[in-house]
């Protein structure tokens, strides 16, 4: 009996990993050696705040996952370790490679190992580059930004012709009171 429920929870296990890994934008696995779960439990409400999901799954597992869902190119890094972190990109994977990458500074045993990034697979190296970008809110202000510069400069342009205009209607109007 022991064996069976070990074996149908082990299953849904996989199912739901499964899931993560062929269901968001993608995932970045992690290493987790010497971290003390009450520094993950930090980590996982960080992710979570940020409106993504961390997960800690065993390597055997992951890796039934990923052959299951037919992603390929992960293998090697699922192989190294025994437990995984399984950082899930919902909407924004700027946002997860910043908040891993800065718990891997503060961490000397976290290390970011490999990713999938809206279906490509993606090195370590790729996903510092990506905690380096500036996030999508950064971004789209910055475009809302240069967009609103000309419309600007062409307000400021009209304000000070009419302003000239003003000034010689003025020197006019004084003109005639003293002439």
């Amino acid at each position: 009996m022991a064996q069976k429920y070990g074996r149908k929870v082990r299953e849904m296990m996989v199912k739901e990993t499964k899931a993560v890994f062929t269901e968001n934008n993608g995932f970045v696995l992690s290493s987790i050696e010497n971290v003390k779960a009450a520094e993950i439990d930090v980590l996982r409400k960080k992710i979570k705040q940020s409106g993504s999901r961390y997960m800690v799954i065993k390597n055997s597992l992951a890796s039934i996952a990923l052959k299951d869902s037919g992603i390929e190119g992960l293998t090697e890094a699922v192989k190294e370790k025994k437990i995984l972190g399984v950082g899930v990109v919902k909407d924004d994977p700027v946002k997860i490679a910043k908040i891993l990458s800065e718990f891997a500074k503060k961490n000397k045993g976290f290390n970011i190992t490999a990713g999938r990034i809206e279906g490509s697979v993606v090195g370590a190296e790729r996903i510092k580059e990506l905690s380096d970008l500036p996030s999508r809110e950064q971004l789209i202000s910055m475009v809302l930004s240069m967009m609103n510069a000309p419309v600007t400069g062409f307000v400021g342009v009209l304000s000070g012709l009419l302003r000239k205009v003003l000034y010689a209607v003025k020197a006019i109007k004084e003109k005639k009171e003293n002439g």
